[in-house]
């Protein structure tokens, strides 16, 4: 008998469904009309701040969008926040005064603070008061790569990290340092949402194409490693999102995470043949898509759907976030679409 009646906690704990289950990174906020005239009168930082905002916003996606799991709203810039680091929010997105590269010694400016983080526990436990029957509620943190980029060079338009990527080079030992406050940050964080009721934990990698496979997985991959172990000493199957990590997902293994989440660029058919058999997948359409006509979609999910008839371990997603103008329609479609397979 199956265990789990939620399509998410059934695939991502192995049980077989009959349809793939569906969510969305970023689908709490941006999109939504709820969450968009919210911000007119209350600031990210504020939302987020607050438990019964935050708790508001993770799960407006599954009434208004009919997601199968809700992701805790929050940001993965909250980890270098409670190691010292000033994050400025602006409504262009995070600003950061004093990146820090301009340091002599930028590990001796760290100093993690806990409390920092009660905001989260205080959300769960309002998401845990205000939800309904058995919706997942997913935590997360930022790959310890992606938090290295932010704290020392803040915002990279470019996205491409160069000067954070000549100090991995030439300042190793400074880089592990910094890795080892980040990661050790991150086992406590994972930890506090195990404690207030999460059912799965997603790793946000998002700049994990700004360097090589290979030095990723000799630098990088032994502290991502730790934060799936603090996970599961609680239970809780892992995502891991290595966004841009292109061929290098064929060195994933049990030790990275349960699951893979695949980006946009990397096709699902390839990345099936790449990632270890042991591994299901997530992913990964490509966001833009929807904004194309609603048969088009239809298209594109009809070759999800006879991936999934194929390969079962695999949760609906897309290869990146959702563009905060995306129709709302749109995504409703999908997951109507997927529902509809049900019946």
């Amino acid at each position: 008998m199956a265990q789990y009646s939620n399509p998410f906690l059934a695939v991502i704990n192995h049980e077989s469904v009959c349809r793939p289950p569906v969510w969305m990174m970023r689908q709490a906020g941006r999109v939504l009309p709820r969450y968009r005239n919210l911000t007119k009168t209350h600031p990210f930082r504020t939302i987020m701040a607050d438990a019964k905002l935050a708790a508001e916003v993770t799960l407006m996606p599954i009434d208004d969008m009919g997601m199968d799991a809700a992701i805790l709203f929050s940001d993965i810039l909250v980890i270098p926040e409670a190691l010292g680091v000033k994050v400025e929010w602006t409504s262009e997105g995070p600003a950061f005064p004093q990146p820090l590269l301009t340091a002599e010694h930028p590990a001796a400016q760290l100093s993690f603070n806990p409390d920092h983080l009660t905001h989260v526990a205080n959300t769960l436990d309002e998401i845990a008061n205000q939800k309904t029957g058995d919706t997942p509620v997913i935590g997360f943190c930022g790959g310890p790569l992606t938090c290295l980029c932010y704290m020392l060079a803040g915002r990279d338009k470019s996205m491409q990290f160069t000067e954070v990527v000549r100090y991995l080079y030439t300042h190793r030992e400074e880089a592990l340092q910094l890795l080892e406050a980040i990661t050790s940050a991150s086992e406590h964080y994972v930890q506090l949402q195990a404690a207030h009721g999460i059912a799965a934990f997603q790793i946000f990698e998002s700049f994990g194409g700004v360097i090589s496979a290979e030095l990723y997985a000799e630098m990088v991959l032994p502290f991502v490693r730790r934060i799936t172990a603090a996970a599961r000493q609680h239970g809780l199957p892992v995502i891991f999102f290595p966004k841009g990590f292109g061929t290098g997902i064929q060195m994933l293994s049990l030790q990275d995470c349960d699951y893979v989440s695949i980006d946009w660029q990397t096709p699902l058919v390839t990345a099936r043949q790449l990632v270890d058999p042991a591994l299901g997948l997530q992913g990964n359409m490509e966001p833009r898509l929807l904004f194309a006509p609603q048969a088009v979609i239809a298209q594109h999910l009809e070759r999800y759907w006879q991936f999934f008839k194929e390969n079962p371990n695999w949760i609906f997603n897309l290869g990146h976030g959702l563009h905060k103008d995306t129709p709302l329609e749109n995504v409703r479609f999908v997951t109507e679409w997927f529902k509809q397979k049900q019946k």
